[in-house]
């Protein structure tokens, strides 16, 4: 199989990497636009405009542009698909929070959507230029009302390869902390769903040995992840977080502020996670498991399986050419 890739131009994006890691670990030959993102070769407007001619499919991945971006990123080739002009095989792969652009669409967008819940679902919300240019308009994240329109199905992130913890060793016989919260404090990051609160009351428990919003490199913290029997998640753009599946991907129980969304294998209370909805419900559930942690290394194992089977790179792009065949997402 052969696939046209239209990538962000060396900046990364949540979902990029995952449909990357993806493409290479089913062995289908990769066209793609621009490097970064795992990216292994990339290809001249002529090369792709002539692999195009007998591609299976055209993949055109999200990629945020900003201003300041000009010398140093190019946006994302998408004038090649009218160049290819091959809508009936393209998919636009969505990957944007707040607004299609990933720009919120107000300066108090983000504040508001800690009450209200609307506005994490800023307009515009869907690109309508993407939208008329494909056959199947996979998002990141998709609420009840999208579904309304018949091309958008859901593709949430995922975790990448370069996070998974595969060490075949006992996690019990590492795990150093009680628990992690890798927001507030000099981590930041407090403005979105309940994170705030819930950093507040982290902070303020005692007798647990604990990190609790402090800034690490990126090695270190998935290491703290690892070494954690609790790792916590809460919304940020677009009712997710990558933390979520970082902190999955090493084995660790996720406390996982649940979402809203529409997708499909969802991770189950109790068994694959750890769900909360408001302040109380985390407080009662985080004192449960504090004390029983071995069901925090059962959750956290549990998760990480599922993970491998719904929600790496190979399987999620699995799951897209199922869908791409004609298949009923919610039946995968």
């Amino acid at each position: 199989m052969k696939i046209i890739v239209i990538t962000p131009d060396r900046k990364k994006d949540a979902l990029a990497p995952l449909i990357m890691n993806g493409l290479y670990d089913n062995d289908i030959e990769v066209i793609a636009s621009d490097g970064g993102n795992g990216v292994r070769d990339v290809y001249t407007d002529e090369q792709i405009i002539e692999h195009a001619k007998d591609a299976d499919y055209v993949f055109a991945i999200f990629g945020k542009v900003n201003p300041s971006d000009a010398g140093f990123f190019r946006a994302p080739r998408y004038y090649l698909l009218d160049a290819i002009n091959r809508p009936d095989i393209t998919a636009y792969i969505d990957g944007s929070e707040w607004t299609c652009t990933a720009h919120p669409d107000s300066p108090t967008q983000i504040s508001e959507s800690v009450t209200n819940l609307s506005r994490l679902r800023g307009e515009p919300w869907i690109s309508e230029h993407m939208y008329a240019r494909c056959s199947w308009y996979f998002k990141r994240a998709v609420f009840p009302e999208d579904l309304k329109r018949d091309k958008i199905i859901p593709c949430y992130l995922g975790a990448w390869n370069a996070w998974c913890l595969d060490s075949e060793e006992d996690t019990a016989a590492y795990k150093e902390y009680d628990l992690y919260c890798s927001f507030g404090g000099n981590a930041g990051h407090t403005g979105t769903g309940l994170r705030a609160p819930v950093y507040d009351y982290c902070k303020e428990l005692k007798d647990i040995k604990s990190i609790v919003g402090t800034r690490l490199d990126h090695k270190d913290y998935l290491d703290a992840v690892a070494k954690s029997y609790i790792g916590i998640s809460a919304w940020g753009a677009a009712n997710c977080c990558m933390r979520m599946w970082e902190i999955i991907a090493n084995k660790t129980c996720c406390f996982i502020q649940e979402p809203i969304i529409e997708y499909p294998h969802k991770f189950v209370d109790g068994e694959s996670c750890v769900y909360y909805s408001n302040i109380d419900e985390f407080k009662e559930k985080l004192d449960y498991y504090l004390n029983n942690k071995e069901e925090c290394v059962r959750i956290g194992l549990n998760g990480y399986n599922h993970m491998k089977k719904y929600h790496s790179g190979k399987a999620r792009v699995q799951y897209m050419l199922e869908v791409m065949k004609g298949k009923d997402w919610r039946t995968l």
